[in-house]
């Protein structure tokens, strides 16, 4: 082979090489919540819960009552000494109906205040009313690697990342030193970039998981992506090379 096919056939491995290395998409087509190089995450050490969850419309509650400061089950439902959670939803308009006291206003107020507001309305049917509130569709979503979305539920106010991921099935095949967690509106959302290869990575984050955060691990590049990325060009340039090689043939 003359050294014209050798040059044109380094100078196309040339062309898709840089093309290749400098797009992501090529190699992480899956690739979620890209930021630019430049993006100045909100620092992980302030990802804090300082307030309790305020409650609002479609959230979901399951209610418990009891009397006598929670020595007795409250028949209101007439179901007898077995108690059964019952669960109420809060209504776009903020209220819920609740046994006995009909439409009751939630939106805004705190778990911790809307117990406070139950008992006190049912210190009217009750002596020393107990309440219990649970949201029962506090959830977060987690993306990890290129395994499938997981909806995971918030069963209480204090779950932490480490927890929320062991229940998303871990970090495998991920990068666990990017790990973004983006909370807030949508259209204008705090990112947080958190470190959890290394333990002074996790000792500098706070955490926590609010409901409704969005956890995305970043998938890692394995032998076999390249692969397949890789494997159509090769067939392409080999194909190339075997027409343009012919072609001389041809007009010698």
């Amino acid at each position: 082979m003359s050294s014209k096919p050798i040059k044109f056939v380094f100078t196309i491995l040339c062309f898709f090489g840089i093309l290749t290395i400098s797009s992501c998409k090529i190699f992480y087509p899956d690739l979620m919540f890209k930021t630019d190089k430049f993006y100045q995450y909100t620092p992980s050490d302030t990802l804090s819960l300082n307030k309790e969850y305020v409650l609002k419309a479609n959230d979901i509650l399951e209610v418990q009552i009891l009397s006598n400061n929670g020595y007795q089950l409250v028949d209101v439902l007439g179901q007898g000494g077995n108690y059964n959670p019952v669960n109420y939803t809060i209504h776009n308009e903020g209220f819920a109906i609740l046994p006995m006291l009909d439409s009751v206003y939630f939106a805004g107020y705190t778990i911790t205040g809307a117990e406070n507001l139950l008992s006190e309305r049912y210190s009217y049917y009750f002596v020393n009313p107990y309440i219990k509130i649970k949201v029962t569709n506090r959830r977060c979503i987690v993306y990890v690697g290129r395994g499938n979305g997981s909806v995971i539920s918030l069963d209480n106010e204090s779950m932490s990342l480490i927890e929320v991921l062991a229940l998303a099935g871990g970090v495998t095949s991920s990068k666990a030193f990017k790990i973004k967690i983006i909370r807030g509106d949508t259209h204008n959302p705090q990112i947080y970039l958190i470190d959890l290869s290394t333990i002074e990575g996790m000792k500098k984050a706070n955490l926590q998981i609010a409901a409704n955060d969005i956890i995305y691990v970043e998938p890692s590049l394995s032998f076999n992506d390249i692969n397949q990325q890789i494997i159509p060009f090769v067939s392409f340039l080999t194909t190339v090379v075997l027409v343009y090689s012919t072609i001389l043939s041809l007009k010698k």
